[in-house]
């Protein structure tokens, strides 16, 4: 008698303990931070960019060959615009959600693009982003 009751409480208590596991949130805190196909193609869109721009440094150094570097850059830059038409086909798109935190997201980045930032060595344009030189590999200021 005591087993049974000791293995149906042991039950109900792993039931309880992994319920909440399995089950499906539907309020508005867990829409929020799903993640969705348009926050991926974002994510995809800035690794790729990233990637190339790391292609053209590579080059600018002397580690790649021109062959090699166009290339790569055309594979990549066809990849992203693959990208670029599904996220576009997304927000083109009726769903309402895709198009609502684009919106958010272009408000919190700001409306405008932000200033390159100039080389102090060589004066070369760089992403405002960056920390170094493109061009040249000296360190940027701010």
């Amino acid at each position: 008698m005591i087993y049974l009751f000791c293995g149906l409480f042991g039950g109900a208590v792993l039931v309880a303990i992994c319920k909440p596991l399995f089950s499906q949130d539907d309020t508005l805190e867990s829409a929020i931070i799903e993640e969705t196909a348009w926050d991926l193609l974002q994510r995809k869109k800035e690794i790729i960019l990233g990637n190339i721009q790391d292609l053209d440094f590579e080059h600018k150094c002397g580690k790649l060959s021109d062959e090699d570097y166009q290339k790569i850059r055309g594979e990549m830059a066809g990849e992203v615009s693959l990208v670029l038409e599904e996220i576009d086909g997304i927000e083109s798109s009726q769903d309402l959600d895709a198009l609502i935190r684009h919106e958010v997201s272009v408000r919190k980045s700001g409306s405008h693009e932000p200033e390159p930032a100039l080389c102090p060595s060589c004066g070369e344009k760089n992403i405002a982003t960056s920390k170094f030189c493109a061009e040249c590999g000296a360190k940027l200021i701010g």
